[in-house]
This record gives structure tokens, C-alpha cells and sequence, in this order.
């Protein structure tokens, strides 16, 4: 919540969002929810994934990090780690639904922008969609931009 009030959402638009925002306990379960802390064990962000049933398309589910940590490579660092194991379970490309704020980030990671559509918990919100392609084993994600 604090990463999307951060980017300048009001209560009335966080609590419309709030399913989306939420960590889904069967993602956890599952092993599709990866955190990371800082030295003392602080959670500063995560990263959640989930499987289509369409070929080996996956879908980042949702990736957020404490505004505190902004710029701090916290979100790239989580990014990788969703390449990794997406790999792992034979993805070959990520889907990306993605708020206005993170265009950049995602572009700046590969991805490539395939259009538009509304935000179901928020219809008023346009999200960018992106596609990822997985790269070769050995290669990051940035490294195969």
C-alpha cells in the first residue's frame, strides 16, 4: 500500500485497488512469492508470479517495493528473480500489467509494451501491458535488453 500511495494515489483509489494489492496466500504457498529484506531482515519489497496454463506464459502478478527503497535496484533485483524462476517452471514469456509509474521500469528491463487496458478494480486506470521474453539461461534480464 505505502508503494502506491506513494506514487500519488488517495485512500478512495487504494481501497478500489486493494484486491490487487493484497499477497495471495495460495501464490505464497505455491513458492511464487519472493521477498526481499534489507540486512536486518526488513521486508522491503516483493515480487508474486503466476502460471497461465497457456504454454509457458506466466504472469507477474505484482511487484512492489517500499518507497524508501526506491532507486535502490530493489525492484530489478526482484524482477531477475522472477525471470529465474519463471524459467524454472518453463516460461518462455512474462506478462505485465503495469501502473502508469513503472512504464519506465519495465522498458528499462526489456520489456516490450503490446498495449493498453483499464484496470478491473479501477476501470478510470489505464494500465500498460508488456510482454517479457525470458532469455536464455545465463543471460539477466537487463542484459538482454
Amino acid at each position: 500500500m505505502r508503494a502506491t500511495k506513494h506514487n500519488g494515489y488517495d485512500d478512495d483509489a487504494i481501497s478500489r485497488f486493494m484486491p490487487a494489492l493484497k499477497i495471495n496466500l495460495t501464490l505464497i504457498a505455491a513458492g511464487l512469492v519472493f521477498v526481499a529484506e534489507d540486512e536486518q531482515g526488513v521486508p522491503r519489497g516483493y515480487v508474486s508470479l503466476r502460471p497461465t496454463g497457456m504454454g509457458g506464459l506466466i504472469l507477474l502478478e505484482g511487484i512492489f517495493v517500499d518507497p524508501a527503497c526506491s532507486r535502490s535496484l530493489v525492484g530489478t533485483r526482484l524482477f531477475a528473480a522472477a525471470v529465474e524462476h519463471s524459467r524454472k517452471m518453463a516460461g518462455s514469456v512474462i506478462l505485465i500489467y503495469s501502473s502508469p509509474h513503472a512504464v519506465d521500469f519495465y522498458a528499462r528491463l526489456g520489456a516490450t509494451r503490446i498495449g493498453m487496458t483499464p484496470f478491473v478494480f479501477s476501470p478510470d486506470v489505464q494500465l500498460s501491458m508488456f510482454a517479457f521474453t525470458i532469455p536464455p539461461s545465463g543471460e539477466t534480464a537487463a542484459g538482454a535488453a
